[in-house]
């Protein structure tokens, strides 16, 4: 389930992300450490579920080991640096005349914009994201 070529994750991924200066140097290749992210990402699998045996020859990490870089990547910013260069280097190339959103949390009442505001009636958030 390739989704991005070692050259590109060479290209355009490696060079937004952040690697210890100190401490000990990794023992994974970091191109296999991004292919495993990236994989988790698509697949939806729990962290516990990663396949880490079939994108690491040798040396090897653990799920842990696995999700610690990419949590601190997330963390410091470097997925989010990852995207704006490539939206900045791209973006001329995207069509963004129909987009698709994830509309479970999007509030559509029946009626739509003929509906008006009704205060007594706005949307009560109680997910697990509400803060209550």
């Amino acid at each position: 389930m390739e989704v991005l070529s070692k050259d590109m994750i060479r290209q355009w991924v490696l060079p937004a992300l952040t690697f210890s200066a100190h401490g000990r140097p990794s023992v994974v290749d970091p191109v296999a450490l991004v292919e495993v992210s990236v994989y988790k990402l698509k697949s939806g699998c729990q962290w516990r579920m990663l396949p880490v045996k079939h994108f690491f020859t040798g040396a090897s990490l653990t799920w842990q080991g696995v999700y610690a870089r990419f949590n601190a990547w997330r963390k410091d910013g470097s997925w989010q640096q990852v995207w704006l260069n490539f939206l900045r280097q791209n973006g001329a190339h995207l069509d963004c005349s129909s987009v698709q959103l994830d509309g479970s949390h999007t509030l559509a009442k029946n009626g739509g914009e003929a509906v008006g505001y009704q205060a007594r009636k706005r949307a009560h958030h109680h997910g697990p994201l509400s803060g209550r």
